[in-house]
């Protein structure tokens, strides 16, 4: 990517000619190979894909829901309370689609393309092997979460009788296309696609979490996300890594740049998604869908996704930045 005064590319990790701003990167990207060197090394040992295929259709079964009821946005709102039986379990399986959908929608369009940035050499100062090396691992994980997604929720569609539902873009998508189509600069592109990656490898874990140890769910659906969950949390530091590696390498300018972007993601990813629960909804013809999508649109911050925070002061510490304005 080519240096320029217009802001079109990277303006290369040198805007300032301070000896000791250059050393203190130095010994920053070292750090940083380092630890990425150590994750890469493990991948082996660790990587899910590198392990035999789960047998996941004989773990279904049929008297367990497929969602956690809690994590549903309109769980107590009285048209769904009492709404027959037959559609609040199909909305909890809506739920597990919907769940799996994000999940795939963050791997292909904001984690995949983030990895590609490093792999293509886009990014200043991150052409080193093991950012690369541990990158291409990453992607291969992703590609294989999706694989494992995709036949574990074709075995729930299967025998619960749900067809493919048709849902409109997730709101963190949907926010980072958005934020990108306002910045014509390539670099600023780059880095919106970089925060929302790092951000959503952050929080991915917790995400997991709430299903991969809740035992009064469908075996199947537990022990999905779990496996995913645990390449998940190696994941955690690498993109960490990545996100501190980006940020030493940048100007002051594209620091600034950076660093107001990086609370977005967090708020795009915890979004109650009610227009994703509108159209499934009412796909399923579930009773009374747009009243009660609508109520919980009035209190729609009181029905999103509460995940743990605390995961963002070791990347901030790692970016050597105060997390005071994140909160």
């Amino acid at each position: 990517m080519s240096i320029d005064l217009e802001g079109e590319g990277f303006a290369s990790g040198a805007e300032s000619s301070n000896l000791e701003s250059h050393m203190d990167c130095a010994w920053h990207g070292l750090a940083l190979i380092q630890t990425l060197s150590r994750l890469a090394d493990g991948w082996e040992q660790r990587a899910a894909v590198k392990k035999p295929e789960p047998r996941i259709e004989g773990l279904f079964d049929s008297a367990k829901p497929d969602f956690l009821c809690e994590l549903l946005p309109f769980r107590d709102h009285p048209d769904f309370e009492r709404a027959p039986e037959e559609y609040r379990r199909q909305a909890l399986t809506c739920g597990w689609l919907a769940y799996n959908e994000k999940t795939v929608a963050i791997e292909s369009k904001i984690v995949s393309p983030a990895c590609m940035h490093v792999i293509d050499g886009d990014l200043p100062d991150l052409k080193h092997e093991d950012y690369r090396q541990a990158v291409s691992q990453a992607l291969v994980d992703e590609s294989y979460h999706i694989l494992l997604i995709v036949n574990a929720c074709r075995v729930t569609r299967q025998h619960r009788g749900i067809k493919k539902l048709s849902l409109p873009k997730f709101h963190l998508v949907e926010m980072m296309q958005r934020l990108q189509e306002q910045h014509v600069e390539p670099w600023k592109k780059i880095l919106i696609q970089t925060a929302c990656a790092v951000v959503s490898e952050v929080m991915v874990s917790d995400y997991l979490k709430l299903l991969s140890t809740a035992e009064s769910i469908q075996p199947l659906h537990r022990i999905t996300t779990e496996i995913h969950r645990r390449d998940e949390s190696a994941h955690n530091a690498v993109f960490k890594t990545i996100g501190a590696a980006v940020f030493h390498s940048l100007t002051r300018r594209e620091k600034q740049f950076f660093l107001q972007i990086l609370p977005e993601p967090a708020a795009w990813f915890a979004n109650a998604e009610l227009e994703i629960w509108r159209a499934m909804l009412k796909q399923i013809g579930f009773p009374n869908a747009d009243r009660m999508l609508d109520d919980c649109g009035r209190e729609a911050r009181l029905h999103d996704i509460h995940l743990d925070l605390s995961a963002f002061d070791d990347l901030y510490a790692e970016l050597g930045v105060h997390r005071t304005f994140f909160d």
